[in-house]
């Protein structure tokens, strides 16, 4: 363990972002902010930093990613108990922010939070330094990937979330005031709901099922989580990186190959900052889940034995060549009849069903998306006969491939 997290401890400061062991007595707080807050703030409790870290912090498993109306940013994950019965251990890598501020950011910081000594005209100046030496992160997803990486290698721990924390710019500190004296029971319902429709929508997913992941993500939408930024285009933002990161890790749990994930997650990782408006981040999300859902359905392979997931990794990349149960048999080393019989067993389709559903599924975006002749997209897919094409092409779409263009294309 000590030599894991002297590990992390490194990399963290290859990107110059310090950490701690966080653990009883729970002393030297400041160390959370680099003082920021005993700088500007000194009537602040930072005894009160400590007792909100234990109890919404402390569930061994979870990676929790804080960040504050200032910008701040700190990862907080608590460490399995060592055996001498000492209280629970966190690690901590604080603080650091995923933007640059300017001039005009420390202006609404000062203004918003109603510092008592904001007429003194250094305290601008500052701040501004302030930040100025913060370690910057430049990309929240690859921090998150980076973080989803780290921990459950270092914890031996296969199942491990990134929980976040934010703390909006109506609170002068780091928390509010109702939580230092116990929590609410309506929020605490609340929450445990909202985590409880989450788990349901990965379930959903898991089974590629789109319609209900889409139904739970709509309820979650409604739980009315707190923003992480004044910008609501930045939060909505933020929330889809989050669930593109979800996603991805679902996806992987059930066992799709690392090629279609990373391909997915990154187009899905650049169209999010393309967005401009609200709506157009509702619709991506959406989509989003469909195209993960569908990702999860065409390539799920973790329940195969290792042959199988050979074989069907093997068509997955090479279904526009010539493929046929003697090929496939040779390839795998496998006797043909055998191979056919457990194929179907498996997959509970035959062999040939399956490399024509494949190849159909790579033919339905290039009808949408391209204006491209269809006799070519059926060559392209790895069909030699027009005509077979068709027929296949009716058989899982039910319809012509002509009318299904007429139909989708935008």
């Amino acid at each position: 363990m000590e030599n894991s997290l002297r590990l992390a401890e490194k990399l963290f400061e290859s990107q110059n972002i310090q950490t701690f062991i966080f653990e009883p007595p729970y002393e030297n707080l400041e160390r959370f902010d680099s003082g920021f807050r005993n700088q500007f703030f000194p009537k602040e409790d930072y005894g009160m930093l400590g007792r909100w870290t234990i109890l919404h912090c402390s569930e061994v498993g979870n990676i929790y990613l804080l960040e504050d109306f200032f910008r701040l940013a700190s990862v907080i994950v608590p460490l399995p108990a060592k055996n001498d019965g000492g209280g629970l251990r966190y690690f901590v890598a604080s603080p650091f922010t995923f933007e640059r501020l300017s001039e005009n950011d420390i202006s609404a910081i000062i203004q918003k939070s109603s510092i008592d000594n904001a007429v003194n005209p250094a305290v601008p100046k500052k701040m501004l330094s302030f930040f100025a030496e913060l370690p910057l992160v430049f990309s929240r997803d690859k921090f998150q990937s980076f973080l989803c990486a780290l921990f459950p290698s270092l914890l031996d721990s296969d199942d491990m979330h990134i929980v976040y924390h934010y703390f909006s710019g109506g609170e002068t500190y780091l928390y509010s005031e109702s939580d230092a004296d116990g929590v609410d029971e309506e929020v605490a319902a609340a929450i445990e709901k909202r985590y409880e429709i989450e788990n349901a929508m990965q379930s959903a997913v898991e089974a590629g099922d789109a319609q209900s992941a889409i139904s739970y993500y709509k309820k979650i939408t409604r739980f009315g989580i707190k923003p992480r930024t004044p910008n609501a285009i930045r939060n909505l933002k933020n929330f889809a990186i989050v669930l593109n990161s979800h996603l991805r890790k679902i996806m992987e749990k059930c066992g799709v190959h690392p090629y279609y994930i990373d391909e997915i997650s990154r187009d899905f990782a650049i169209r999010i900052e393309e967005c401009t408006t609200q709506i157009q981040l509702f619709d991506l999300a959406i989509e989003m889940i469909k195209s993960y859902c569908t990702q999860i359905s065409e390539h799920r392979v973790k329940c195969y034995s290792e042959p199988i997931k050979k074989c069907v990794t093997y068509i997955e990349f090479h279904y526009a060549e010539y493929l046929s149960l003697q090929v496939l048999s040779e390839k795998m080393y496998m006797n043909a009849s055998y191979l056919s019989s457990q194929f179907s067993k498996e997959t509970g389709t035959t062999l040939t069903e399956y490399i024509n559903r494949t190849r159909i599924n790579h033919a339905l975006p290039l009808l949408v998306q391209t204006s491209r002749r269809i006799e070519e997209i059926s060559n392209t897919c790895g069909f030699d006969d027009m005509n077979y094409f068709s027929r296949v092409f009716r058989k899982f779409a039910g319809c012509s491939p002509s009318e299904y263009r007429k139909k989708y294309k935008k």
